[in-house]
Order: C-alpha cells, then sequence, then structure tokens
C-alpha cells in the first residue's frame, strides 16, 4: 500500500493508514533536525496576522450589514 501511495500529494511514502510514529526519512522520528531558522517563524507568524487581520474586518462588516465595505470584499 505505501508503495502505491509514493508521489502522491500526501508526499514520498507518506501512509495514512500506517500504525506507530512516523518515521521522516532516514530513520528520524522528528521532521526537523539541527538548528532551526528563527526568522521563518516570525513570517509565518506575519502572514498568519494579517490573514486573522483581513479575516475579522469581514466579519465585522458583515456583522454591521456593510456588505459593500472594501473590508467585506477584501477577504474570500
Amino acid at each position: 500500500m505505501a508503495k502505491a501511495m509514493k508521489g502522491s500529494a500526501m508526499g514520498p511514502g507518506f501512509n495514512p493508514y500506517a500504525a506507530g510514529a512516523k518515521v521522516y526519512g532516514s530513520g528520524r522520528m522528528n521532521p526537523t533536525m539541527g538548528p532551526v531558522d528563527k526568522a521563518g517563524y516570525s513570517e509565518r507568524d506575519r502572514k498568519r496576522k494579517v490573514r486573522l487581520n483581513a479575516l475579522q474586518a469581514r466579519m465585522k462588516a458583515g456583522q454591521k450589514k456593510q456588505f459593500a465595505s472594501p473590508n467585506y470584499a477584501r477577504f474570500e
């Protein structure tokens, strides 16, 4: 079954029905080994904050029934 899933959208060799801990390759049990660049976390958090702010602005405009507002039309 694992060979049939190779190259699929879930990644090479990933079997969603497998029991036990995931193995990420070369016998590693964790996805990252070694030093991690902290700049990637801040970039991810910044993008998440922008998306969250846009979603909240859309929800507020929808609750006020301001459907012509640019805030309502911005997030899709």
